[in-house]
């Protein structure tokens, strides 16, 4: 794979400065300060005015002229004062193929006009009014915060200068370092959902904070947050809900595994844990302590925010006793003397951890002069090392536990100054836990799995919309919900199966698009803390998950069945822009009694599922075909339990094809790569398997895959089969059926990179349609290129046997 479209952006080698006409511009020597610091590799380039010597001696390059440049920069910075227009600035830039800009100052031009300048010339932007960036590790610094970040593991991505400055000067006091900053201003080319595919491909970034006022396209961002949380914790703030509804948007980000924090606190807290998210294992938190209050302060805490202290059972308890011998008490709040050693609360803290209900301990200690702080370090450290499970330190009070938080912080252990904010800090480690279940359900909309005649309900709807019908009544819908297995009937029966009637209604969130609400009939249905909240598609997981958050402790197999048909509905008919079930009653014979509103809105010319901000499992995809040698397989996208047969798969190829696909010399996949491969979001990439029979199990037989390039029109693709299925035509079916995925998702080109030595693979891209050209940048490369054009989509379904139809009907 070629290197991302926006490393030279954020990860310059070499950097050109327009200095513009002011030579006093203050945010133009801020920034050349930062790119001053840390004696940045690489070269840097000034053209414009000449700063004034009040900054100092600069180690840069003035230019008299840009032709003077004889390699070309990466990156070109806009700090001063410029009278020209952006989009001049961006058209001089893509005439010396500068591939990126950096603008710190504003502009009063159409956001429209400089993104279509930005396409033009093929330079992608960050700004106007950005912040700047940093890459600490690399000694690239651009940027405005008082404080330069120090290297690390953590990424901060904010669209909020003063935000981003405020949580980089906290951290570096906290000793907590930066793999990248990048804040981002006013969002005209690049969006939050780009810079997130970068930080996920990013070896550096163990770990992304977040603080967000636009998101750009929903489904997009949603999608490169699902991809991110799928490889790394992610922890997300946004300003004013960004103009969805809480629980809307509380319900997305859970689908993604990232988790929402909602004040500028929750980020200092993730912070501090969230490189430690993969140490949290199933069990509830032990507080220890030298001291009660702050142990109390923390139990409050714990119990607002629902998380689960331990109450030690009888064997563990009698443990931990026999630890104390008498010198404090045992509880959810274990406490013991303030005169004690250090040496005890490390014991006790081991203790609970041997034990399979405890699933992290918090020791909870205030300064006192009796307790011998370096060993307290050395023996937590030891105990961090030895643990697979968390352990978090609360050091109270300033001074001299200012150096030793720091200390402790910079060895990996999370750290805090007060209960509240340890608390709040393991409540985002639960919460990645959960929202990562979630996030690993690819569920469908259950149309093609029962035969629903989607077409006939969407025409039933259509006409209702033309006959200037919008508010159709349960009778005038009673056609379309019975062929969604909906069988409504007329009359309340005095029997049903849940205790009470409950409220089921689709609604259009502003940001996000359709949602569902669950609610007991008779409460409060609009009031958030008594409707659950969640996003279609559901599968069953998810329908339990909406269940659990309306009706604790319910369990209803035919609840769960009607949410999953009522979701349905709501994925295949975007006509429906409201409906309502008030009063529902199941009943044992599986008929349905509620009270029906709906309106309708036209549809326009919208893809499947286009309406949606999470994408359903694409079984249309799905398709039974038959080789050449008779043999009858299925080709479809991959699925996250294909993981084992992807890593049996790659595992059995021969050293030569594994070599070919991955251009490394690997035996197995890594966990990681596992993850990756099997685990994608439909929306950005895809990958389709095809799936055989042998001796009574299900084999993989081959995979084909692109990844969008996040450029609006590339994708890079790559496709291997198995040693002993090779010859059948299985390659060309699978690359044909991904030509078809690609165009549907308008991608307009496909790119792939192919070992020059691998001469069957570069006469078979031939044979589909590539061309193949030489990487200049690497002799042992060569590219394989293809525009999906109208012409050749054409030429690939007469060869696949498929009538042409139009691309929304695909």
């Amino acid at each position: 794979m070629s290197k991302h479209a926006l490393q030279p952006l954020l990860a310059p080698s070499s950097i050109l400065v327009f200095t513009g006409e002011d030579r006093l511009n203050p945010i133009l020597h801020a920034v050349l300060r930062a790119l001053s610091f840390g004696g940045r590799r690489g070269k840097v380039f000034l053209y414009g005015t000449q700063p004034d010597d009040s900054i100092g001696v600069l180690p840069f390059d003035q230019l008299s002229s840009l032709e003077s440049l004889v390699n070309t920069p990466d990156l070109a910075i806009l700090a001063g004062e410029d009278p020209r227009p952006l989009t001049q600035i961006i058209e001089q830039c893509g005439s010396l193929s500068i591939p990126a800009l950096l603008v710190f100052t504003g502009s009063d031009e159409n956001p429209d006009e400089i993104l279509k300048a930005a396409r033009q010339h093929g330079v992608r932007l960050i700004g106007p009014n950005s912040f700047g960036m940093c890459r600490p590790k690399q000694g690239f610094s651009a940027w405005l915060g008082l404080t330069q970040p120090i290297p690390g593991r953590l990424a901060l991505l904010s669209q909020s200068g003063t935000v981003a400055s405020a949580l980089v000067d906290w951290a570096t006091w906290q000793g907590i370092g930066f793999s990248q900053v990048v804040s981002m201003g006013s969002p005209i080319d690049v969006m939050p959902s780009q810079i997130l595919d970068y930080l996920s491909n990013d070896f550096e970034s163990q770990s992304i904070l977040m603080y967000l006022q636009k998101i750009g396209s929903t489904t997009r961002f949603l999608s490169s947050l699902r991809a991110a949380s799928r490889s790394k914790p992610v922890a997300v703030v946004t300003e004013h809900n960004i103009g969805a509804d809480p629980r809307v948007l509380d319900a997305a980000l859970s689908r993604t595994g990232a988790v929402r924090g909602r004040r500028l606190n929750d980020l200092v807290a993730a912070a501090s844990v969230m490189t430690n998210a993969r140490r949290v294992k199933q069990g509830s938190l032990m507080i220890i302590g030298n001291g009660s209050g702050p142990g109390e302060l923390a139990a409050q805490r714990a119990e607002e925010v629902n998380v689960n202290l331990l109450s030690p059972s009888e064997e563990l308890r009698t443990k931990l006793e026999g630890i104390m011998d008498g010198r404090g008490s045992i509880g959810s709040v274990t406490t013991a003397w303030a005169s004690c050693n250090a040496d005890l609360f490390v014991d006790l803290a081991e203790t609970a951890l041997a034990d399979k209900e405890c699933g992290a301990v918090l020791l909870m200690l205030s300064p006192t002069a009796l307790i011998n702080m370096v060993s307290l370090y050395d023996q937590v450290l030891q105990l961090h090392k030895k643990q697979k499970k968390l352990v978090m330190v609360c050091m109270l009070g300033g001074g001299h536990m200012v150096a030793l938080r720091t200390r402790i912080n910079e060895a990996g252990i999370p750290t805090f100054r007060t209960p509240e904010a340890a608390i709040e800090g393991f409540q985002f480690l639960v919460q990645f836990h959960r929202n990562q279940l979630l996030a690993k359900q690819t569920p469908d909309s259950h149309a093609f799995r029962f035969n629903i005649d989607v077409a006939a309900a969407r025409a039933k709807l259509k006409e209702m919309i033309k006959a200037g019908n919008k508010t159709p009544t349960a009778d005038d819908l009673k056609e379309v919900f019975e062929l969604f297995n909906f069988r409504l009937i007329a009359r309340r029966q005095s029997h049903f199966l849940l205790k009470k009637p409950i409220h089921l209604r689709s609604f259009r969130d502003p940001v996000f698009g359709p949602a569902i609400g669950l609610s007991l009939e008779g409460a409060n249905q609009w009031h958030h803390q008594t409707e659950a909240v969640a996003l279609p598609p559901l599968n069953t997981i998810l329908s339990k998950d909406l269940i659990q958050r309306a009706f604790p402790n319910v369990e209803s197999f035919e609840l769960e069945d009607l949410l999953r048909s009522f979701s349905t509905m709501i994925c295949e008919l975007p006509e429906l822009e409201y409906v309502e079930l008030a009063d529902v009653r199941i009943h044992e014979s599986g008929s349905i009694f509620a009270n029906v509103k709906a309106k309708l809105k036209s549809s326009g010319k919208l893809r499947r599922y286009e309406h949606l901000a999470i994408q359903p499992y694409p079984r249309q995809w799905v398709k039974q075909v038959t080789l050449r040698d008779g043999q009858d397989i299925t080709l479809r996208p991959i699925l996250p339990r294909d993981a084992y047969m992807m890593a049996e798969f790659v595992k059995n190829l021969s050293h030569e094809s594994r070599y070919f696909r991955f251009i490394a010399n690997i035996q197995e996949l890594t966990p990681k790569m596992i993850a990756s491969l099997s685990h994608i979001d439909y929306d950005r990439e895809m990958a389709l398997i095809a799936v055989g029979d042998k001796e009574g199990e299900q084999v993989l037989m081959g995979a084909a895959r692109f990844s969008d390039n996040f450029d609006d029109k590339s994708c890079e693709f790559a496709v291997v089969i198995g040693d002993e299925y090779q010859g059948h035509g299985l390659a060309a079916l699978l690359m044909r059926r991904l030509f078809l995925v690609a165009h549907f998702k308008g991608i307009k080109e496909m790119k792939g990179t192919v070992l020059a030595e691998n001469k069957r693979m570069i006469d078979f891209c031939r044979r589909i349609g590539f061309t193949i050209k030489r990487d200049p940048d690497d002799i042992g490369l060569v590219m394989a290129y293809l525009r999906l054009t109208p012409k050749f989509i054409e030429g690939v379904k007469e060869k696949l046997g498929i009538e042409t139809t139009s691309k929304k009907d695909t």
